[in-house]
């Protein structure tokens, strides 16, 4: 059912415009809303390896009423960040890191909201090989910074 507020305004628009009628009352109190979204899937989480592309779905049920899908990242290190919301380019259902680095491992979830409430669903993105990965490239950096003292003078 409606809320009541949602109710009143519908009432007091119809009679501002002369539209009140006890036909029109019944109509409204008949009308039905589907509630708080519902996320369809269960997100799955994901492993891949540096260089390579993750990509999560969140099914939402469109049926009813959206006003928002919004993803989040909380990484390992505690920080939270909103990622992508309506205003991103793309599919707002799936959320796609086309080259992945070790900054992208952490939780990743999926609101879906509407006056009536949110729905969540979450999985999480592990990077293969992080450690070596960025062992791999500290090495990479300490042989750099060992040439660049050998050339310079002094």
């Amino acid at each position: 059912m409606w809320a009541p507020w949602e109710v009143l305004g519908v009432l007091l628009v119809s009679m501002a415009t002369g539209e009140a009628s006890s036909s029109l009352i019944k109509k409204i109190l008949t009308i039905k809303t589907c509630g708080e979204p519902k996320i369809e899937n269960s997100m799955m989480n994901v492993t891949v390896k540096p260089g390579e592309m993750a990509q999560f779905k969140c099914q939402v049920d469109m049926s009813c009423l959206v006003a928002y899908i919004e993803w989040y990242h909380d990484m390992k290190n505690g920080s939270h960040t909103l990622i992508k919301t309506a205003g991103s380019s793309g599919d707002p259902h799936v959320h796609t890191i086309r080259e992945v680095s070790p900054l992208h491992e952490g939780l990743y979830t999926c609101h879906a909201g509407n006056v009536m409430g949110k729905a969540m669903a979450s999985a999480y993105l592990s990077v293969n090989g992080v450690n070596s990965y960025i062992s791999g490239s500290l090495s990479f950096l300490m042989m750099l910074q060992v040439l660049i003292r050998l050339t310079l003078p002094g």
